[in-house]
């Protein structure tokens, strides 16, 4: 048990600081309001992980290297590559109609989740003040 903390651990954080640092990169070479960076690691992301995926299925990944790879790096460099993986799994699997009920709950529910969560602090912070 504690080894798998330890590779989830170390894992997030490196997948953290490689996409804050991805982030402020591509964000400062834009110079752009739109959100370039996270659209950038977010795609960078998802390709790594369908890259790694397949690497993983071809040369038999341990499990502790997997958790290492995709619930400790990749979940700290970007969910968003977890969920596109999760999607191309049901996909491959033949479950189309799972994967597109996941790509449209994921994103329609999300962005919901966002807007009322917003709400609810600006309320909350209202009462606060």
């Amino acid at each position: 048990m504690r080894i798998q903390v330890l590779l989830l651990i170390s894992g997030g954080a490196i997948g953290t600081v490689v996409r804050y640092g991805i982030f402020v990169w591509i964000q400062r070479a834009m110079m752009h309001s739109f959100p370039w960076g996270i659209l950038s690691v977010n795609i960078t992301g998802s390709f790594l992980i369908g890259f790694f995926w397949s690497l993983s299925e071809t040369f038999s990944f341990s499990a502790q290297t997997r958790l290492f790879l995709f619930t400790g790096f990749f979940g700290g460099f970007t969910t968003f590559s977890t969920f596109a993986l999760d999607t191309m799994q049901l996909m491959k699997a033949g479950e189309y109609k799972l994967a597109l009920l996941n790509v449209l709950a994921s994103n329609v529910i999300g962005i919901l989740a966002v807007f009322l969560g917003y709400q609810l602090g600006k309320n909350i912070a209202g009462l606060i003040k």
